[in-house]
């Protein structure tokens, strides 16, 4: 049954490839970035990425974030080359970022199995690591053909995805059989891959990459050098990162009442897509409120606006720095949330919505450690945000908790690279 449905899958995406084409290309109309390097997601390589190397795949940011310990490990190790690949655009700014040309880095193939060969021809990678949850039946088969080992690190299962593996076990079984090693982020990620057809010889529980965040050298004069833009520790400050549409909303009203007991109060908005850039700045115009793009801030001597809007990708973390109080989005709008580890590892205490579901193990440890708050709604959000701006003392204290949270739960580093270690010859 699982093979028949393979065969399925790979005619269906074949028919499909014409229209992905077409999919991107008019993505690329709002965010021309989608048409940048098309030619490598139907598998033509430039000839300057070197071969044999480990090729790590992260879909997008957050993943290319979670790769970064592992990924310096490797570089540190010579032990091969480096190529990264990513869906997004705003993955493969973040891979540049992080790593310049220490990694090569191109687009992910199509799942077509004529395009993943021409990949795999193309780079002869040493193996295959994927980041989180990136299931691709053609591309793991057209590894196993070639005897490239295929490895899962960070792994976790969403409730999204058990739902639809449930429905799919027979096929999610016929393709994970060819998988390595699988490398978990929690004991209910490994129930939940075991479930979907995994062999439990394989599974491993190596915890979250995403504990081994360290903030960036410099990164506090950094942001001690954007604060004083707009008057510094005298301005309280409070941060929504990575914002889906709603949020916005939710977090400015908020605001507003806030201002009535801090008139000065500064509110800067990073949205999670840079296509969504232009529609916040006019959410945030629409409620009265003076607004600069971050962009802008190099021509002025000092920022008087209520909201700066962040409107580059790359600077969430020094705008967490620069900020008392952080806001992690994703959470008040059924996305799951997002990474509240990263305004924990500068110092930054985190407030997060309901919707954790993504993050579900590591909310409710920070919220249990006193490291972070957990609110259900936008009058719980305007309560908590109003105490840790008048408490100083609760604000030190939780950064101090945050800080022992982290350095209690590191070790996934270490662990995960033993786990890959027989197969990459890694010292």
């Amino acid at each position: 049954m699982g093979r028949l449905a393979f065969f399925v899958y790979r005619l269906a995406i074949v028919f499909m490839a014409p229209l992905v084409l077409v999919r991107f290309w008019f993505k690329g109309v709002a965010q021309k970035e989608y048409r940048y390097k098309l030619a490598e997601r139907f598998g033509q390589i430039p000839g300057n990425v070197r071969t044999r190397a480990i090729w790590i795949h992260a879909v997008s940011v957050g993943e290319v974030n979670a790769a970064r310990p592992l990924v310096e490990y490797l570089l540190e190790a010579q032990s091969a080359p480096v190529v990264m690949s990513c869906v997004t655009p705003t993955g493969f700014a973040q891979i540049q970022r992080l790593f310049g040309n220490r990694v090569d880095h191109v687009y992910a193939p199509l799942d077509a199995g004529f395009i993943v060969r021409k990949t795999l021809k193309a780079l002869d990678p040493r193996a295959l690591i994927i980041v989180e949850t990136e299931l691709w039946p053609n591309l793991i088969y057209q590894c196993a053909v070639r005897q490239l080992p295929v490895a899962f690190v960070n792994l976790r299962i969403s409730d999204s995805t058990i739902r639809t593996g449930r429905r799919l076990k027979w096929f999610c079984r016929f393709v994970l059989q060819d998988v390595k090693t699988f490398c978990v982020q929690s004991e209910a990620d490994a129930a939940r891959i075991a479930e979907l057809g995994a062999p439990p010889t394989k599974i491993y529980l190596t915890g979250n990459l995403k504990f081994e965040v360290e903030a960036a050298e410099g990164i506090q004069d950094t942001a001690a050098a954007l604060r004083s833009c707009w008057g510094g520790k005298q301005r309280p400050t409070v941060v929504l990162g990575s914002s889906h549409e709603g949020e916005e909303q939710v977090f400015l009203e908020t605001v507003i009442n806030l201002r009535e007991m801090h008139p000065e109060l500064l509110a800067i908005i990073a949205p999670r897509h840079p296509e969504r850039f232009d529609a916040v700045y006019r959410v945030i115009s629409g409620y009265g409120l003076s607004v600069i793009r971050q962009s802008d801030l190099h021509a002025r001597e000092t920022v008087d606006a209520d909201v700066i809007l962040v409107n580059s990708m790359g600077e969430l973390m020094q705008f967490y720095a620069a900020s008392d109080v952080a806001v992690v989005g994703g959470s008040f709008a059924e996305v799951g949330g997002h990474n509240i580890l990263e305004p924990v590892s500068v110092g930054t205490p985190p407030i997060f919505g309901p919707d954790m579901s993504n993050f579900l193990e590591i909310a409710r440890l920070i919220t249990q450690s006193g490291g972070g708050v957990q609110v259900q709604n936008s009058a719980e959000l305007q309560h908590q945000l109003s105490e840790l701006l008048i408490n100083t003392n609760l604000r030190e204290q939780m950064i101090r908790n945050g800080f022992q949270f982290l350095e209690s739960n590191r070790g996934s580093l270490r662990k995960t690279v033993d786990r890959l270690r027989p197969f990459l010859e890694l010292p």
